[in-house]
């Protein structure tokens, strides 16, 4: 069953900001390849199920609309006016050219009208028009008041005052902050990104940003390979449950023996600038074959259970010149500072 990938098929999306657009189809998929929806369709009517002989993925959309009708992401009202228009919803919806509209889809005088901002009271529009539905949450937020609670964490407990003692840069090995973060072109750890030459070209090998206060006294200049190296990772074993706070801070895991250590180590080509405070250096997290993550301690956050990958130290060392370092052909080792003195 090949399926059909992205411009091989009219689909909708919703992205994060609830805003709602056609990705139109523009090539016709390889050999048998088929969209995932004729696949889906074809195993429910093998199986005897109803309702699944869409004859495009228009008709799914518009069946779609009103289950969506109510939430966040309601599309409905878009396209009632599209079958009143004796249009297509994907039709009416490629009217609205690559900005598309931000969902829920409200009529206001007879127009279809985005939601830029949820929880606004400027969103009290007063009468409902047409198929435009009233939800609290799209003025206020759903409490008794309607407005945000705010909730502090108790930054002073044990449970994350110790750990951090713990865990800090320790100066008299010559340790510094090493985080980590995404890289644009290579979305996340690069699964899919990697497999295209021209992208692999821009990051073909994972990068370290390094403040030129910490690089110096290393002989580091960018383009430059460099060793992140940490000799004390902690690492939580087993689920341990504890009665009071301090059961779970890492002083108590530790002595009860939960905690064990083990050592990090990483290599990434070096960018020098001074966009990275001094102190911390960046590095590309997650990439295939030398992760940054390896610097970080696995001990998750006790009341959120997630993982601090952020929290990662260790002593820089130079190994070497890779081989970007007088290449322009690959690998810009140029610092992209987002503001520019």
């Amino acid at each position: 069953m090949p399926a059909a990938g992205w411009g091989e098929v009219d689909f909708a999306r919703c992205n994060a900001e609830r805003r709602l657009r056609l990705y139109a189809k523009f090539n016709d998929p390889p050999g048998e390849a088929k969209p995932d929806w004729w696949a889906i369709g074809q195993f429910a009517q093998k199986m005897g199920f109803k309702g699944f002989d869409w004859k495009d993925s228009n008709e799914i959309f518009e069946e779609a609309a009103r289950f969506s009708r109510g939430g966040v992401l309601n599309y409905y009202a878009l396209a009632v006016h599209a079958k009143r228009e004796g249009k297509k919803a994907h039709e009416k919806l490629r009217e609205l050219g690559t900005t598309g509209i931000q969902t829920p889809i409200r009529v206001i005088d007879g127009k279809l009208t985005g939601t830029p901002k949820l929880h606004d009271p400027s969103n009290e529009w007063g009468e409902l028009e047409d198929v435009t539905t009233d939800q609290k949450w799209l003025y206020a937020f759903g409490t008794h008041t309607g407005k945000a609670n705010m909730l502090k964490a108790p930054w002073n407990n044990d449970s994350w005052s110790d750990f951090y003692e713990a865990i800090k840069p320790r100066k008299e090995k010559g340790e510094i902050w090493i985080t980590n973060g995404r890289v644009n072109e290579t979305w996340q750890s690069g699964f899919d990104d990697l497999r295209k030459p021209y992208l692999a070209k821009r990051w073909p090998w994972p990068h370290i940003i390094i403040h030129p206060d910490d690089a110096k006294p290393q002989g580091i200049e960018s383009g430059d390979l460099v060793e992140g190296f940490n000799d004390t990772v902690y690492v939580q074993t087993g689920a341990p449950v504890g009665v009071k706070d301090k059961d779970l801070s890492f002083t108590e895991l530790m002595k009860n023996g939960h905690i064990k250590t083990v050592t990090g180590q990483f290599v990434a080509v070096a960018i020098v600038s001074d966009e990275i405070r001094p102190g911390v250096a960046k590095a590309a997290f997650n990439y295939p074959g030398s992760m940054a993550n390896s610097v970080c301690h696995a001990v998750p956050d006790p009341v959120s259970g997630n993982y601090r990958y952020k929290l990662g130290r260790g002593v820089l060392r130079r190994v070497g010149e890779s081989a970007y370092k007088r290449n322009f052909l690959e690998m810009s080792l140029k610092p992209r500072p987002i503001l520019e003195a």
